[in-house]
């Protein structure tokens, strides 16, 4: 998951290296050395608590707790339907503006976007398998250990596992990041020690295409570290590249983590505690990595085309080969999406833009992973939040809740939608019916406002009331 937050604001012209040299005059009547004695205030001026009775309007970072920040973030990320639909829509001048070859991937990426029933689907299911990192027979044994288990060693053990595995499995983005954040730092050395570095990321970049991950890491150790190490100490220079190489750092820290030894070898040692049903704890150590590496997210993630198709456009067009217009909308659709994607966000979030019969649609869903968990009764009472613009017609809210056997509905629409209301709701409730869904009550009326998040998920807010956070 990205981290979206910063620790605190950048203390203004705290960088600022000329006001070092300015004489500090007495008498200046610019100097704010003034204390009230009714309120504590910081060196910054700022305080600690601001406007703490509503985070969602205040304008301002806040000091006090991470969530909170996070909730201001998630209240004022761009609307990526907007931005979406531009791409998708007549909204974007792409003839203009940009490269040949983004053109060219423009058209394959609206060309893909081109759905009908069975494309829609296979997009919702890919996002959903991709999206679920630990599925399959072998996450549902350990997952069960870990509800029943009371031995608090067994469960950081099996935490410690599920590290490794998510690190052996994002081993294909690791090793791509860290190639490029070697090339990044020669960019930000002088050319004498940019040469001796560009040689090493050149035999990185082999060691990554050979998949040796020891020689690899030998390779950093041995070779980047000291280098880097050797000129920030020689020059001083504390600036971009003793970041990158901070960076660099935490990659590597994960990409050892993932390893195949260690991975089998807490495997095994899982296996003593009489986790795994018997065909999976006579398993070779080929047979081990096979497994893990064939998965339904692994799949899913390697035949992701969206997210590929997406990926690549956004490279190109930050990169400078695309007019201001595409830029912005697509720097806001990678906002939106870290918001979504972020630590903090307890919900599953898919994304399905797609264009039909000619027509752009824009359609977000959030899944209350606590809800579908649930063991009442009746069984699982999942809630789902679908938001939905379509080119041409307007906005949709779906309020769609599980419980009792029976699946409810609360749409929201445009006006000339909810004229007829009575009909749409027939039609819904055919659909919950032809699915082997008993359908429960459905109300279809007029879009008076949109619906956030907060309002379909108030369980959002409770890491606030129940729980510590702050900012260091």
């Amino acid at each position: 998951m990205p981290e979206i937050l910063r620790p605190t604001n950048p203390v203004p012209n705290y960088d600022n290296a000329g006001a070092r040299s300015q004489p500090i005059t007495p008498r200046d009547t610019n100097i704010q050395n003034v204390v009230d004695p009714s309120r504590v205030t910081r060196a910054d001026q700022r305080t600690d608590q601001q406007q703490a009775g509503d985070a969602a309007k205040s304008q301002q970072l806040r000091y006090e707790s991470n969530f909170l920040t996070f909730v201001q973030r998630l209240r004022n990320a761009p609307d990526t339907a907007v931005s979406f639909l531009q791409l998708l829509g007549r909204g974007l001048q792409v003839s203009s503006g940009i490269s040949e070859g983004l053109a060219v991937e423009m058209a394959q990426f609206l060309e893909y976007m081109q759905m009908d029933e069975s494309k829609l689907m296979e997009l919702l299911q890919n996002q959903l398998q991709s999206g679920t990192r630990f599925g399959g027979a072998l996450f549902s044994a350990l997952r069960t250990a870990f509800s029943r288990s009371n031995s608090e060693m067994l469960r950081t053990e099996i935490l410690q596992f599920l590290r490794q595995y998510s690190d052996f499995s994002s081993t294909g983005h690791l090793e791509g990041r860290m190639v490029r954040t070697l090339y990044d730092m020669t960019q930000s050395l002088p050319s004498h020690w940019a040469g001796r570095l560009l040689d090493t990321a050149a035999q990185m970049e082999n060691g990554v295409a050979a998949g040796d991950r020891q020689g690899n890491l030998q390779l950093l150790r041995d070779q980047v570290f000291p280098l880097i190490s050797n000129y920030v100490s020689t020059t001083h220079d504390h600036g971009r590249a003793r970041t990158l190489l901070s960076m660099l750092t935490l990659d590597m820290v994960r990409y050892e983590n993932g390893s195949e030894e260690e991975m089998i070898a807490s495997f095994r040692h899982l296996n003593s505690y009489g986790i795994f049903p018997e065909d999976l704890s006579k398993l070779s150590d080929a047979d081990i990595l096979r497994l893990l590496k064939e998965t339904e997210f692994t799949r899913a993630s390697a035949s992701d085309k969206f997210a590929q198709h997406l990926t690549q456009l956004t490279g190109r067009a930050l990169g400078g080969e695309a007019n201001m217009q595409m830029q912005d909308a697509l720097r806001n659709i990678m906002a939106s999406i870290l918001v979504n994607e972020s630590v903090y966000m307890p919900l599953r979030h898919l994304l399905l833009p797609f264009m039909w019969d000619d027509k752009a649609v824009f359609s977000e869903m959030w899944v209350d992973p606590d809800e579908e968990n649930g063991t009442g009764q009746n069984g699982p009472s999942p809630r789902i939040l679908i938001k939905m613009d379509v080119e041409g017609l307007g906005t949709f809210d779906l309020l769609i809740d599980h419980t009792g056997g029976r699946t409810s509905m609360n749409v929201s629409c445009p006006e000339t939608v909810a004229a007829h209301s009575g009909e749409v709701s027939r039609s819904l409730g055919d659909i919950l019916e032809r699915n082997g869904l008993k359908a429960g009550d459905i109300r279809v009326g007029p879009m008076r406002r949109g619906m956030n998040i907060s309002d379909a998920f108030p369980k959002l807010f409770e890491g606030v009331m129940t729980g510590v956070d702050v900012k260091v």
